[in-house]
This record gives structure tokens, C-alpha cells and sequence, in this order.
């Protein structure tokens, strides 16, 4: 009885994947290799997650296409009363002027 082509092929190509160098791939710990190859890897990832939160900061950061300038209108609304509210406690004599110097540092835009 003959085997099929096929069959042979596969069990050639299922030969070649139980290999140790493939067991863990691509995040085995670079045994049986040399450390380039490891770092180099793990490069590769740094360098996917920096072109991802890059896109993100693009589309949702700072006059981003998608940022919600409601919550910036709010939150200006609300350090400015927050402002106001320290003035009024250092007028008061709740607090001293080197803690108002300090409180307002925290309260910049």
C-alpha cells in the first residue's frame, strides 16, 4: 500500500515544528541561541507597543481627532474652582503662603 504525497509532506512539516527551537516560538527564553536574537525580539515588541500608544496619543491625546473636549471644558471649570476656593483659604489664614505656592504648582494647567 502506497502513502499519499500529501500525508508525507505533513508529517514532514509536523517533524519540523516539534523541533526544540520552535516549541516556544516566538517567546522562548533564547535557549539554543545566542542572545542577539532575543533581544532583538523582545525589540520588535517594544517597538509595536510604542507605534500603538503613539496612535493612540494621536487620535485621543492632546487636540486629538477623537478627544472629548467637553471633559477638557470641565476640567478647566474645575481647577479654576479650585483656584479660587485656595485663594479664599489663604485669605482666610487656613493655610500659609508657602503652602498656597505649593497647592497652586499642583492646580497648573
Amino acid at each position: 500500500m502506497r502513502i499519499p504525497d500529501f500525508l508525507i509532506s505533513q508529517s514532514g512539516f509536523f517533524d519540523f515544528l516539534d523541533h526544540p527551537m520552535w516549541l516556544a516560538w516566538p517567546f522562548n527564553a533564547g535557549y539554543g541561541e545566542h542572545i542577539l536574537p532575543a533581544i532583538a525580539r523582545m525589540g520588535f515588541i517594544v517597538l509595536i507597543f510604542a507605534v500603538i500608544i503613539i496612535f493612540l496619543r494621536v487620535l485621543f491625546g492632546p487636540k486629538g481627532r477623537f478627544r472629548d473636549h467637553e471633559m477638557d471644558r470641565e476640567a478647566r471649570e474645575q481647577t479654576a474652582a479650585e483656584r479660587a476656593a485656595l485663594e479664599e483659604r489663604l485669605a482666610r489664614g487656613e493655610i500659609t503662603e508657602f503652602e498656597y505656592k505649593i497647592l497652586m504648582k499642583g492646580l497648573k494647567d
